[in-house]
């Protein structure tokens, strides 16, 4: 696939704030209903590790869900991205679930893995290599 195809680190970016605000933000309100509906139901409050584990589950859903039926979350859309295999295929539910895990490593170690992707010849982040897919621009 062409280095030139495969999406900048800003592009990139600007599809990760667009996804942070909408999936964050419905994520907030779905993990609030439960919680509310829990505690009204059982008269205790959800513990504060059940709701993370809930965060962190609908966060996965949300973006291996997109990556998988489409290859683009409405960030990446809004953006004109998609996720695809190296010759340029829809990308299965294990690489999406791959994706996931080192994106999330990628951030935590401080966004280095995704600041590799200006250096590399083929300007792939951690993320891209170890899932075997490349985000690329579509028209």
């Amino acid at each position: 696939m062409n280095p030139k195809q495969t999406a900048t680190l800003l592009r990139r970016l600007g599809a990760m704030i667009y996804d942070t605000v909408l999936a964050g933000f419905s994520i907030v309100i779905i993990a609030g209903i439960v919680s509310v509906s829990f505690t009204a139901l059982t008269g205790i409050k959800p513990p504060a590790a059940l709701m993370i584990l809930a965060y962190a589950a609908m966060t996965y859903g949300f973006f291996t869900w997109f990556w998988t039926h489409g290859g683009q979350t409405l960030g990446m859309r809004a953006w004109k991205l998609r996720v695809v295999t190296p010759d340029g295929q829809p990308i299965n539910q294990q690489q999406a679930s791959t994706r996931f895990g080192w994106a999330v490593l990628s951030a935590a170690a401080l966004g280095i893995g995704f600041l590799v992707s200006l250096i590399d010849s083929e300007r792939l982040t951690w993320h891209d290599r170890f899932s075997h897919t490349r985000l690329v621009r579509v028209n």
